[in-house]
């Protein structure tokens, strides 16, 4: 498993980076998941976004999901933060 994020800006990515699974090596898909979130996140000195149902639907159905704006606890200068998830 490879976590990308992406910060999207206006029309503009402002961000693009990738996470191996290797952050989390032997922990369940859960695990990984929130690991690698928390490193991309820390990694583009933002919040960690609050995870809604929605955000597990998509995830689940299109292997990846957006978090706009008002998903993190403190404001942000940017519009959305897409994860994707793409296998090696």
């Amino acid at each position: 498993m490879i976590l990308t994020g992406r910060i999207v800006r206006g029309h503009k990515t402002v961000y693009l980076r990738s996470m191996p699974d290797a952050c989390a090596a032997g922990a369940d898909f859960r695990d990984k998941l929130e690991s690698c979130l928390l490193s991309l996140c820390k990694d583009a000195d933002i919040p960690a976004p609050i995870w809604l149902s929605k955000n597990s639907a998509e995830l689940g159905r299109f292997n990846k999901t957006d978090f706009f704006a008002d998903q993190f606890p403190e404001r942000v200068k940017f519009d959305r933060f897409v994860i994707k998830i793409t296998e090696k």
